[in-house]
Protein backbone atom coordinates (compact mmCIF):
# COMPACT_ATOMS: atom_id res chain seq x y z
CA UNK A 1 0.00 0.00 0.00
CA UNK A 2 2.22 2.76 -1.29
CA UNK A 3 -0.32 5.58 -1.28
CA UNK A 4 -1.73 4.86 2.16
CA UNK A 5 -0.84 8.12 3.79
CA UNK A 6 2.40 9.65 4.89
CA UNK A 7 5.82 9.39 3.35
CA UNK A 8 8.75 7.78 5.12
CA UNK A 9 10.22 11.21 5.98
CA UNK A 10 6.95 12.41 7.51
CA UNK A 11 6.69 9.25 9.61
CA UNK A 12 10.23 9.75 10.94
CA UNK A 13 9.51 13.39 11.82
CA UNK A 14 6.52 12.36 13.87
CA UNK A 15 8.77 10.13 15.97
CA UNK A 16 10.45 13.28 17.27
CA UNK A 17 8.18 15.70 19.12
CA UNK A 18 8.38 19.44 18.68
CA UNK A 19 9.99 19.84 22.11
CA UNK A 20 12.60 17.20 21.28
CA UNK A 21 13.40 18.92 17.96
CA UNK A 22 13.88 22.21 19.83
CA UNK A 23 16.35 20.60 22.22
CA UNK A 24 18.23 18.79 19.43
CA UNK A 25 18.38 21.95 17.31
CA UNK A 26 19.65 23.97 20.27
CA UNK A 27 22.41 21.45 20.95
CA UNK A 28 23.40 21.36 17.27
CA UNK A 29 23.55 25.16 17.11
CA UNK A 30 25.49 25.38 20.36
CA UNK A 31 28.01 22.80 19.15
CA UNK A 32 28.35 24.58 15.82
CA UNK A 33 28.95 27.92 17.53
CA UNK A 34 31.65 26.44 19.77
CA UNK A 35 33.40 24.92 16.73
CA UNK A 36 33.05 28.19 14.79
CA UNK A 37 34.56 30.23 17.62
CA UNK A 38 37.47 27.79 17.99
CA UNK A 39 38.08 27.86 14.23
CA UNK A 40 38.04 31.67 14.02
CA UNK A 41 40.18 31.96 17.14
CA UNK A 42 42.70 29.53 15.69
CA UNK A 43 42.85 30.96 12.16
CA UNK A 44 42.60 34.62 13.26
CA UNK A 45 46.25 35.05 14.31
CA UNK A 46 47.41 33.51 11.02
CA UNK A 47 45.39 36.08 9.10
CA UNK A 48 47.35 39.04 10.49
CA UNK A 49 50.10 38.48 7.90
CA UNK A 50 47.64 38.51 4.98
CA UNK A 51 47.02 41.62 2.87
CA UNK A 52 44.58 43.99 4.57
CA UNK A 53 41.80 43.36 2.00
CA UNK A 54 42.04 39.56 2.56
CA UNK A 55 42.10 40.04 6.31
CA UNK A 56 38.98 42.20 6.05
CA UNK A 57 37.21 39.54 3.95
CA UNK A 58 38.11 36.86 6.49
CA UNK A 59 36.74 38.85 9.43
CA UNK A 60 33.57 39.81 7.53
CA UNK A 61 32.97 36.14 6.71
CA UNK A 62 33.87 35.07 10.25
CA UNK A 63 31.45 37.63 11.67
CA UNK A 64 28.53 36.78 9.38
CA UNK A 65 29.21 33.22 8.19
CA UNK A 66 27.98 31.57 11.38
CA UNK A 67 24.41 32.61 10.49
CA UNK A 68 24.28 30.46 7.32
CA UNK A 69 23.39 27.08 8.96
CA UNK A 70 20.78 28.62 11.26
CA UNK A 71 17.98 28.93 8.68
CA UNK A 72 17.75 25.23 7.71
CA UNK A 73 18.04 24.13 11.34
CA UNK A 74 15.28 26.53 12.44
CA UNK A 75 13.12 25.44 9.49
CA UNK A 76 13.53 21.80 10.54
CA UNK A 77 12.89 22.60 14.18
CA UNK A 78 9.68 24.53 13.45
CA UNK A 79 8.26 22.05 10.93
CA UNK A 80 4.87 20.83 12.18
CA UNK A 81 5.08 23.18 15.16
CA UNK A 82 1.89 23.44 17.20
CA UNK A 83 -0.07 26.64 16.57
CA UNK A 84 0.61 29.45 19.02
CA UNK A 85 -2.19 30.49 21.32
CA UNK A 86 -2.84 34.17 21.88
Amino acid sequence: MQGAGKSHVQQKEQLMSYQTRKIVASLILLGFMVCWIIMVGTVGPMVSSWPKWAELLFYVFAGIGWIIPFKPIFAWMNRNAPPQED
